[in-house]
């Protein structure tokens, strides 16, 4: 129940898995529960469903869970609730389904970590109670966990869930899924403040060519100034969420490397079109991010990789799924898809009906 930005910092996990197409949840509460039930009661002014069930704070997180077996589903999405890190929970569910799994644990990269992995077998490997420099990763929760597999290693005793999970990490049983995002938390003063850093920035990502500026018919790159045409009607489209948000650029250019453009022609370009925003929509684009490799490469920086908006939302504090990107092509969905970030597809191209169902919690 901390503030962030005027809301508890609960009620931006519902918001996030209520976007991830999740709309039942269940509360497992002990600690000042009224002031939790009093806010959120059975979830219908926030478009969900909660359900709550009550231990008292002595009882460890392991048996709060287990107590609360008739209302779980089958499977399940598990949560720490001070933690919150990018969700795309189709990509989760899909390295659940594709490994068999049924206990996968989201980790992400730490200099102390808790945890060491067998990447070879997407296994988490070693599970440590406490924080140690030997370890490069941690868990941050955002498990997803099979009912049965639960209850037939059920443990009867009150013992927190690190304990169950050092446990079946220990029989090889629990996958990890890496989640490049990296973290915020709640859990001391310092990274409150910094969470609260995060969640006070507003950004937008956005393409470039076919975007802010109309693609060049006789070449495939914009060469220089003269081939330079703005999209005024998609800027004046959505003239006032450009306005209104921190504004960053993300764009494939191989011209750079195929010998097409210069990177004097290209600085020029990118140059032109943030004066025309300004003088003309008083939009102001902060920063360009440019991959410059060869459209044959796979460039982790280079869509549909995601390597550029990690890059952006390190630099800015951004929270990738509380963003959206604009962008004309499958591939920046993509990449959209793989940084978690939602998609503003603006396209010609149609998406396949199976595209339509991976991207199903991207598109917006």
């Amino acid at each position: 129940m901390v503030m962030i930005a005027g809301k508890p910092f609960l009620f931006y996990l519902i918001e996030q898995c209520k976007s991830n197409g999740i709309k039942n949840f269940i509360f497992l509460y002990g600690y000042k529960s009224e002031i939790i039930k009093k806010y959120f009661g059975n979830g219908k002014k926030f478009g969900v469903k909660i359900k709550y069930h009550y231990n008292p704070p002595s009882v460890e997180t392991y048996k709060r869970i287990c107590d609360a077996k008739k209302i779980l589903q089958n499977n399940f999405l598990l949560l720490y609730a001070d933690n919150y890190s990018s969700l795309n929970l189709h990509d989760l569910k899909k390295n659940y389904t594709d490994f068999k799994s049924q206990f996968i644990v989201s980790i992400c990269k730490k200099i102390e970590g808790n945890i060491n992995i067998d990447s070879k077998n997407n296994k988490i490997k070693k599970y440590f109670f406490k924080k140690q420099s030997k370890s490069k990763y941690v868990d941050i929760g955002y498990m997803l966990l099979n009912k049965k597999f639960l209850f037939l290693n059920y443990l009867n005793r009150n013992i927190s869930f690190s304990n169950f999970i050092n446990n079946q990490v220990n029989k090889k049983k629990v996958n990890f899924f890496y989640n490049d995002t990296g973290y915020l938390s709640i859990s001391d003063l310092k990274r409150l403040k910094i969470t609260k850093k995060y969640f006070e920035t507003k950004a937008i990502l956005i393409d470039r060519d076919g975007v802010l500026n109309i693609k060049n018919k006789n070449h495939f790159y914009v060469r220089n100034l003269n081939e330079l045409k703005l999209n005024h009607s998609l800027i004046k489209k959505y003239r006032r969420i450009l306005k209104n948000n921190l504004l960053l650029c993300i764009t494939n250019q191989a011209g750079i490397s195929t010998g097409e453009i210069t990177l004097k022609n290209l600085k020029k370009i990118n140059k032109k079109i943030k004066q025309e925003l300004i003088e003309n929509y008083s939009i102001n684009i902060k920063e360009f991010f440019i991959s410059p490799h060869h459209f044959n490469s796979n460039n982790f920086e280079r869509k549909p990789n995601q390597g550029l908006f990690l890059k952006a939302a390190q630099k800015y504090n951004i929270i990738l799924d509380r963003t959206f990107y604009i962008g004309d092509d499958i591939r920046d969905i993509e990449a959209s898809y793989r940084s978690k970030t939602k998609c503003l597809y603006v396209g010609s191209e149609k998406i396949s009906v199976k595209l339509q169902k991976k991207y199903i919690n991207t598109l917006i």
